[in-house]
């Protein structure tokens, strides 16, 4: 396991009628809690398996939901809970305490179930390569998993969260300061129906 890496992956509770809200009208409530609450396990058995760095889970609405205290007996991870603010705030937040004790950070979500491993091993690799920067874009227009090796505040600020604009600004943000990136191969998360109709075809494969 390389102990210089941490990775979090930002996670809302399986809470009825709070997560995957745009798939509720198609799937139903209990539908969309379930596929969160599996999303989470995994992202969780993935990555605890790959053995890529640490592994911690950064909780909405707090670390205290006895569904992630039953991931933390499960899995072996810690927990956070996420700090308030928009998205960019909260991953800011979560970066900058990240790179105090680790040299290298990578940020997903859970919703992006065709992130292997494999992808996240060479975002790691693009790190120790010197480059500052690492996206893995999403075909939506937004991005599954950032990752960098010190703290870049201006990639989490005036950016349109949940918009087709979030992976082009930040380039943008980049290289107005001169910082090098790279983006990795694109991949898909699941926002809409047809997506939610793709991820049920990809887990029987």
């Amino acid at each position: 396991m390389a102990h210089d890496t941490v990775i979090l992956v930002f996670a809302k509770a399986p809470v009825e009628g709070k997560v995957n809200t745009r798939l509720i009208p198609d799937i139903g409530v209990q539908a969309a809690t379930q596929l969160q609450s599996d999303f989470i396990h995994q992202r969780l058995i993935m990555l605890t398996q790959a053995k890529l760095g640490d592994v911690m889970l950064m909780c909405a609405p707090d670390d205290k939901q006895n569904f992630f205290l039953k991931c933390k007996q499960k899995y072996s991870i810690k927990l956070r809970k996420q700090s308030d603010g928009n998205l960019g705030e909260r991953m800011m937040n979560g970066v900058r305490e990240a790179l105090t004790r680790y040299q290298y950070c990578i940020v997903i979500g859970t919703d992006a179930p065709a992130l292997e491993a494999y992808i996240i091993q060479q975002a790691i690799e693009v790190l120790r390569d010197k480059v500052n920067v690492v996206f893995v874009p999403a075909e939506d227009g937004g991005y599954v998993l950032v990752g960098m090796q010190q703290n870049h505040d201006a990639l989490f600020q005036d950016i349109n969260w949940g918009t087709t604009e979030v992976m082009q600004q930040s380039r943008d943000r980049l290289k107005e300061k001169n910082i090098s990136y790279k983006a990795l191969e694109t991949c898909w998360d699941v926002d809409r129906l047809e997506d939610y109709q793709r991820y049920l075809e990809y887990t029987k494969m």
